[in-house]
């Protein structure tokens, strides 16, 4: 897991060099009025998913992770809670599903770590990394998640 400002995005160049180049050139398209939906930057290898929610309280979260994508997470605003947590002794509660890239667990509150994720700084979750998104007051935010295929990571 990776977090930081967005000024720092090209520090971590390493990680994903083509997906950081490409998405430091179109981050400005995304914006608080961004329509919600799907951007693809790259065919079926880098995309961005424009959400528009409410966060919900941690009982109500669950942790996923993905195989294929690594996901970079973004509030455009509003703020939130995101969570990290080790996997490897959580309830498993829908196992990995091929079609949308994504296994659910249970939360244990005492295994997590949440971090405040507001418009300015990002997290990013490698593949099999669990992570716990949406979590707040219920309060509304617009958050950018880019889809980086495990391929374009090192």
């Amino acid at each position: 897991m990776i977090y930081d400002s967005l000024n720092n995005l090209v520090e971590y160049a390493g990680v994903a060099p083509e997906a950081i180049d490409v998405l430091q050139k179109r981050l400005p398209e995304f914006t608080p009025d961004s329509p919600a939906g799907k951007s693809v930057l790259i065919e079926d290898k880098l995309l961005v998913i424009v959400q528009r929610y409410t966060t919900k309280n941690v009982a109500e979260s669950k942790v996923e992770t993905h195989s294929n994508f690594a996901d970079l997470q973004m509030l455009l605003s509003g703020n939130e809670k995101i969570g990290y947590a080790p996997v490897d002794k959580l309830e498993v509660l829908t196992p990995y599903q091929e079609q949308g890239d994504c296994a659910l667990y249970a939360v244990n509150p005492e295994k997590t770590v949440f971090l405040p994720l507001e418009p300015g700084n990002f997290a990013i979750f490698l593949p099999q990394e669990g992570h716990v998104p949406g979590c707040g007051d219920g309060s509304e935010v617009v958050k950018a998640v880019v889809k980086i295929h495990k391929s374009l990571l090192r």
